[in-house]
């Protein structure tokens, strides 16, 4: 398996609109991608920062995806940096 680990900037003040992107766009986006495993987002305290894991079956896919990721300049989420990594473990 292998996961795209993504960093991003949140603006706090829009995070209902941040939830909702989530689920009406970002998650279902994920599930459709092929070999897709699981998807994590998460914030900091202040919702200022968000980190998210995507994991797929294999490079491949995950390469895919990230490289798909792209949100309009006006969304309340700027997405800094996404990596991937291969996952060697899990429990």
């Amino acid at each position: 398996m292998f996961a795209v680990f993504g960093r991003s900037s949140l603006e706090a003040d829009r995070f209902d609109e941040i939830t909702g992107m989530a689920a009406s766009m970002v998650i279902p986006m994920s599930q459709a991608q092929p070999g897709h495993v699981a998807t994590f987002l998460s914030h900091n305290p202040d919702k200022t920062r968000g980190a998210s894991i995507f994991v797929f079956e294999t490079k491949e896919q995950a390469e895919s995806f990230g490289s798909s990721m792209n949100l309009p300049p006006e969304a309340p989420v700027h997405i800094e940096s996404f990596e991937v990594f291969e996952v060697f473990a899990h429990g």
